[in-house]
C-alpha cells in the first residue's frame, strides 16, 4: 500500500500543529507558575517585590528555608556552645586574644585581626555553617599572608605574617572564615563543606611557634573586600528567621 505525498504532508502538518498547540499551553502553564513566585530585591536602598517572569537575565533565588538553614552560625569545634560560651571557655587573655588587640612593633603596628581560641592541640575544626566553599587552603606550615599595618607617621602599609597551615571558607552570607596555625588540613580548594566536615586540626604552625603561646585556633572573619571584622559583631546573633519576616510583611508586587 502506497502512501501519497499529500497524505504524508498532511500528517507532518498535523504533528507540527499538535507540537505548537502543546507548547502554547505549556508556556501558559509555566507563566502561571512563574506568577506565583515573587522575588524580593533592592533598588535605591528600598525593598521591592518583582514577579519572576519579569527577569530577562538568569537570577539565583534564596528561599527562606535556605537562609534560615545556612545563615545559622555555630562553634567551629561543633561542641554545642553559643558564641558567648565559646569566648568564655577558650579566650585566655582579653587584652591579647580578642580582635583589635595590638600587634607588631613600633616601626610597623598592626592589629590582631581575629580571635584566639585556646583548645587542645589536634582538636577537630568544622565550618561555621551548614554549607561553605573552600576558597583558600595551604598545607605549608610557614604559609605567609599579607595583612595591613601602619608605619611611623601614620603611613598605611602591608606586611607578610606567617599564618601556618590555613583554611578559608566562604559562606552563603558572603563572608569568609579563616582558620590558621593548623597542624593538619583535610580539604581541597573549591571543595564544598558542611557542619559534618572536619576541615582540619588545631596546631602549632606559623608564627605561633615563636610567640610562646600554646596551641590555639586563630579565627578571622573577612568580608567580600577581604576586610577583617570582629567576630563578636556577627557570631553573637541568634539564628535568623527569614520565614518569620516573610509571614509578617505585606508584599505589593509589580
Amino acid at each position: 500500500m502506497k502512501i501519497s505525498a499529500s497524505l504524508i504532508r498532511a500528517i507532518i502538518i498535523i504533528i507540527l500543529l499538535i507540537i505548537v498547540i502543546s507548547d502554547f499551553f505549556y508556556i501558559k502553564y509555566m507563566e502561571k507558575k512563574l506568577d506565583n513566585i515573587t522575588i524580593l530585591t533592592a533598588e535605591a536602598d528600598s525593598m521591592i517585590a518583582i514577579k519572576a517572569s519579569s527577569f530577562k537575565e538568569p537570577v539565583v533565588v534564596f528561599t527562606a528555608d535556605f537562609i534560615d538553614t545556612f545563615y545559622h552560625y555555630s562553634s567551629p569545634f561543633k561542641d554545642g556552645m553559643d558564641f558567648n560560651e565559646l569566648i568564655k571557655e577558650y579566650i585566655k587573655n582579653r587584652w591579647s586574644d580578642h580582635y583589635g588587640c595590638g600587634r607588631g612593633t613600633s616601626e610597623r603596628k598592626r592589629i590582631h585581626e581575629g580571635i584566639d581560641l585556646f583548645v587542645p592541640e589536634n582538636t577537630p575544626v568544622y565550618p561555621l555553617t551548614n554549607f561553605g566553599i573552600v576558597t583558600e587552603v595551604s598545607d605549608n606550615p610557614h604559609y605567609l599572608v599579607q595583612v595591613e599595618c601602619e608605619r611611623r607617621g601614620g603611613i598605611i602599609d602591608s606586611i607578610k605574617i606567617e599564618y601556618g597551615k590555613t583554611i578559608r571558607i566562604l559562606y552563603p552570607e558572603g563572608f569568609t572564615s579563616i582558620y590558621t596555625h593548623l597542624n593538619e588540613v583535610f580539604v581541597e580548594l573549591n571543595q564544598t563543606v558542611d557542619r559534618n566536615t572536619v576541615v582540619g586540626l588545631t596546631g602549632l604552625t606559623g608564627n605561633i611557634r615563636n610567640s610562646g603561646k600554646p596551641s590555639h585556633l586563630h579565627l578571622e572573619l573577612r568580608d567580600s573586600e577581604n576586610r577583617s571584622f570582629d567576630p563578636r559583631n556577627r557570631l553573637r546573633f541568634e539564628q535568623n528567621s527569614a520565614e518569620n519576616f516573610i509571614k509578617h510583611i505585606k508584599i505589593d508586587s509589580e
